[in-house]
This record gives C-alpha cells, sequence and structure tokens, in this order.
C-alpha cells in the first residue's frame, strides 16, 4: 500500500476514534447537568438591573451554588475540582436562567478576573 495513503487512512481512523471518545465523555457531562441539585434564590427585593442589586443576587447565587455543591461551605480550599466544576456550572445556569444583563457582565467579569489568576 502506498505510505502517502496509509498515513492519510491511519491519520482518519485516529481522528474517528477520537471523535468518539469525546462524544461518549460528552454523554455522561450531559446527564449530570440534569441531575444537578437546586436550590430556589429569591431576588424579589432587589432591583437586579442596577450594579448594586445584581452584585448582591450575585453572592446569593454563589452561596446556594456552594451549598449544593459542597458539605462545607464555610472555604473552596478543600474543594475537588468536580466541586468547584459543579459550583461555576450551576452558577453558570442560574446567571443564564435569571437574564439579566447587569447580572451576566458581573459573572462575565468575574469569571476573566478567575482565568486570570
Amino acid at each position: 500500500m502506498n505510505t502517502a495513503i496509509r498515513t492519510k487512512l491511519c491519520a482518519a481512523i485516529y481522528c474517528l476514534c477520537g471523535a468518539t471518545t469525546l462524544c461518549a465523555l460528552q454523554a455522561p457531562a450531559i446527564a449530570a447537568a440534569d441531575n444537578l441539585p437546586t436550590r430556589r434564590v429569591s431576588y424579589a427585593d432587589l432591583d437586579i438591573s442596577k450594579p448594586a442589586g445584581a452584585k448582591v443576587l450575585y453572592g446569593r447565587i454563589e452561596a446556594a451554588a456552594r451549598e449544593v455543591c459542597l458539605l462545607d461551605t464555610s472555604t473552596l480550599v478543600g474543594a475537588t475540582a468536580r466541586d468547584r466544576a459543579c459550583i461555576n456550572q450551576a452558577i453558570d445556569i442560574a446567571v443564564k436562567h435569571v437574564n439579566s444583563v447587569a447580572l451576566s457582565e458581573l459573572h462575565s467579569a468575574r469569571v476573566i478576573r478567575l482565568a486570570g489568576k
């Protein structure tokens, strides 16, 4: 068999195996998102269109996310990567669900700042 054809065939097989693996790993992640614990966070007393109200709500969302994802809510130091991923995912979902521009901007700024650490 021609080496160029063999190389292309091997590359195609590796890509197919990689794509299959990624698809297989994605299914449990989607299922895990559906099984996240939930906590209702009230914000009827806040004006979330203003930065101050959005900041208070963001704090409540963070606290609720820690409560449902961690046993020890006092610190993130002992949190595993899985716990932190749960917290981040819970916060992302809550911010999207509220659908407030001020809250989304605050969340984006915090995510960018955390990533820059």
